[in-house]
């Protein structure tokens, strides 16, 4: 009988251990094809690895973070975690929305903007920030990524990010979630914060403003930062060669275009990944082009993002 109750108890355990392990198996394979494509690229050059910067591009909300970090997670009606614009509001970092009940007005303002474009809505979530500090919204954004967003990161995207970082990939975020929100989540991910692009507006005195610096980093605005962006790398690295290898995003709408950017680049060595995250349904425009993957797990854990 205790042989039993023994044989049933290692059971339990086990089942209660497996079901605790990481079930995703997608990151590995699309980890190794892009190593191994560096590495093709690097023997068929004959050149040294010193030579060549190696970048990957990545859309930051619903791929690398489950929900929003600027609108916050909202599930069957439950808010999950709040995001960094009520965080602001609820802080008095806004001259149009007042701390109490100027959530909920915003929210309706955002709305009927997005029924109308989102390259009107996204830059509005900074605009009607302006006057405040950009030291206090990022210190605020560093905050709640710390405390709170970190925890429902991916741990696909988050097992990527780090084993091409571990492998001198460097990884780049394009947002369309504020430059300044999303330059808050740098200290957990674990690389600089000058990696973080969103959407920006100038700064006068230390303070946001309301006035829009181009490219609204959305749809083709993504595409025309992720061209800028090797172009300042040339620049402070004039003798290296630079190699787009990978790119990650979640929305045929908002990312779709900077995907099919780099997965069409014409690599006579080896080609380029897209990598389409919980997408859905693929457009006709977009078939064939990207890997598909779907994933949902979460690091769970302020503790445990690597």
């Amino acid at each position: 009988m205790k042989r039993i109750v023994l044989l049933i108890s290692i059971l339990i355990l086990c089942e209660f251990v497996f079901s605790q392990t990481y079930k995703e198996k997608h990151a590995n394979i699309i980890t190794e094809k892009i190593i191994a494509n560096k590495q093709e690229i690097i023997n068929k050059l004959g050149i040294s690895q010193d030579s060549i910067i190696f970048l990957s591009f990545w859309d930051f909300d619903g791929t690398i973070m489950k929900g929003d970090c600027s609108e916050g997670m909202t599930v069957n009606d439950t808010l999950v975690y709040k995001g960094i614009a009520q965080l602001a509001i609820e802080s008095n970092y806004s001259k149009i929305y007042q701390p109490k009940g100027g959530v909920d007005i915003f929210f309706n303002d955002y709305r009927h903007m997005d029924d109308i474009g989102s390259w009107l809505a996204y830059p509005y979530i900074i605009q009607m920030l302006y006057g405040t500090s950009f030291k206090d919204i990022y210190y605020l954004s560093n905050k709640h990524f710390n405390d709170v967003l970190s925890k429902y990161y991916f741990k696909s995207s988050m097992q990527i990010i780090n084993a091409l970082e571990n492998n001198d990939i460097q990884c780049h975020i394009i947002s369309a979630s504020p430059d300044v929100f999303v330059k808050g989540a740098a200290q957990s991910i674990g690389f600089d914060k000058e990696r973080f692009n969103g959407i920006e507006v100038e700064i006068e005195n230390e303070k946001l403003t309301e006035k829009i610096i181009y490219p609204i980093t959305w749809a083709n605005g993504k595409v025309e930062k992720l061209k800028y962006i090797p172009e300042k790398i040339k620049k402070q690295n004039p003798n290296k060669k630079l190699i787009i290898l990978a790119a990650f995003g979640n929305s045929y709408t908002t990312d779709g275009p900077f995907l099919k950017y780099v997965a069409t680049q014409q690599f006579s060595i080896a080609k380029p990944i897209s990598v389409m995250i919980n997408g859905g349904k693929t457009p006709k425009e977009y078939e064939n082009l990207f890997i598909e993957v779907n994933q949902s797990e979460i690091i769970g854990s302020v503790n445990n993002k690597k």
